[in-house]
């Protein structure tokens, strides 16, 4: 069995009297590709969020390698560079380069050089087609362009784990393809990923696990080939009957 990287363990999450999460339990693997999938607003991005501490949950436990991140003293900023996490909205520095977008968090948190933080970028760059762009103000790039920067910008900082928060909904369909590929790279290589997604095709293909949330919980989760050829559970059922025809 692979090292468990991240446990939860009966989370709960509500914003005001709505329960966004509902006693969640969820474990990540190393090298595991899980695609979180379910209806907006069933609580999947509000769960990335928890694990990458943007939110704090009301109650329960997220551990990372057996530490409990959400008691104690922890350095969020490391823990999100362990934990790194990918928008659908990019969340870019806009009067920033494309250089200068994946440099900063390595400077600022990991104290690297700027030499040693400009060579990795380019890395990283160069790895998500963007190389050509790296003196290129943020701001001038397509959607699908500035997805791949901030999926380097998040490599950069030489995470263990990386969150999508469905990270091509915000993309012309012409552009998905681009990101799914990086994306596709990053999980041979044997990156461990969580990602929020409604692209199915991609689920099926990539994903280790499909694990399907509905009104802050978990229904059900397996394999691709048992999730969808075989769903055990009704509103798992009727959820894939909306989007793929099996």
């Amino acid at each position: 069995m692979s090292e468990k990287i991240i446990e939860i363990r009966s989370l709960r999450k509500s914003f005001d009297k709505l329960e966004v999460l509902h006693d969640v339990h969820f474990d990540v693997s190393a090298g595991e590709v899980i695609c979180l999938i379910g209806a907006s607003g069933s609580g999947k991005s509000t769960l990335l969020r928890c694990v990458n501490l943007l939110e704090v949950p009301d109650s329960g436990q997220i551990l990372y390698h057996g530490s409990d991140i959400t008691k104690g003293e922890i350095d969020v900023n490391r823990h999100r560079a362990r934990v790194g996490m990918v928008f659908q909205s990019f969340n870019l520095f806009d009067n920033m380069t494309v250089l200068r977008n994946c440099t900063v968090g390595q400077t600022m948190v990991l104290k690297k050089s700027a030499a040693e933080a400009g060579e990795r970028a380019m890395h990283f760059l160069e790895k998500v087609g963007m190389a050509d762009f790296a003196d290129a103000p943020s701001s001038r790039l397509s959607g699908g362009q500035k997805q791949r920067v901030a999926i380097a910008r998040a490599l950069c900082m030489d995470p263990e784990v990386l969150l999508f928060d469905e990270p091509t909904s915000a993309l012309d369909p012409e552009m998905v393809g681009d990101v799914l590929e990086v994306m596709r790279d990053l999980a041979r290589e044997g990156m461990t990923m969580i990602v929020v997604t409604h692209e199915m095709g991609f689920a099926r293909e990539v994903a280790s696990r499909v694990v399907f949330m509905d009104q802050g919980v978990i229904v059900e989760e397996g394999p691709p080939a048992q999730f969808f050829k075989n769903p055990q559970h009704a509103r798992t059922r009727e959820f894939l009957s909306r989007y793929i025809e099996r």
